[in-house]
């Protein structure tokens, strides 16, 4: 996990990066996919053990993809709940 997302807080600065982060996270998984569903396929035409592989090592790599990204939408729901908490206790 990056440094900056270990944090209590984010200043603003840190929201747009976690943003972006989050959107490159999300493109990259898609782009993983594609290759999976292709090497999916190819394995279930040819049964090797190098397609297997190809299709476990992009399996592998869309679960760390997919880690991180989980890790990075916990951390802003933990931001808005900050925030949340913060504008009800201004407003009371």
């Amino acid at each position: 996990m990056p440094d900056w997302l270990k944090g209590k807080s984010a200043p603003n600065g840190e929201i747009d990066q976690l943003t972006n982060t989050i959107n490159d996270q999300g493109a990259e998984q898609r782009k993983v996919m594609d290759k999976f569903n292709r090497a999916m396929n190819d394995f279930a035409t040819d049964r090797s053990l190098e397609t297997c592989l190809d299709a476990l090592n992009l399996a592998m790599q869309l679960a760390n993809i997919r880690a991180k990204l989980a890790e990075s939408y916990e951390f802003y729901a933990r931001l808005l709940e900050k925030e949340i908490t913060r504008l009800n206790r201004a407003k009371t």
